[in-house]
């Protein structure tokens, strides 16, 4: 994977999400590195190398509470 372009799993609202983009937010939550949670602003948030990736992963883990999901695209300038 290359460093400067990957997709996160952010939930929905959070920044870089459609929801987020018309609100004009810049912080949320991501699915991290544990599977767990994370506040955008840790930079724990894991990286997958396609959106394919990112939606595949969101099947295989179990979130505690009612959460939807988007793959976001991310590059070196702006993780967030």
């Amino acid at each position: 994977m290359t460093l400067d372009k990957w997709y996160e799993l952010r939930v929905v609202g959070s920044a870089g999400t459609s929801a987020a983009i018309a609100a004009v937010t810049d912080d949320g939550i991501a699915v991290g590195e544990s599977g767990r949670l994370c506040a955008l602003s840790s930079g724990g948030a894991r990286r997958f190398e396609s959106r394919e990736q990112a939606l595949d992963y969101l099947g295989k883990i179990k979130v505690s509470g009612d959460y939807q999901f988007e793959a976001v695209r991310c590059d070196g300038r702006a993780a967030a």
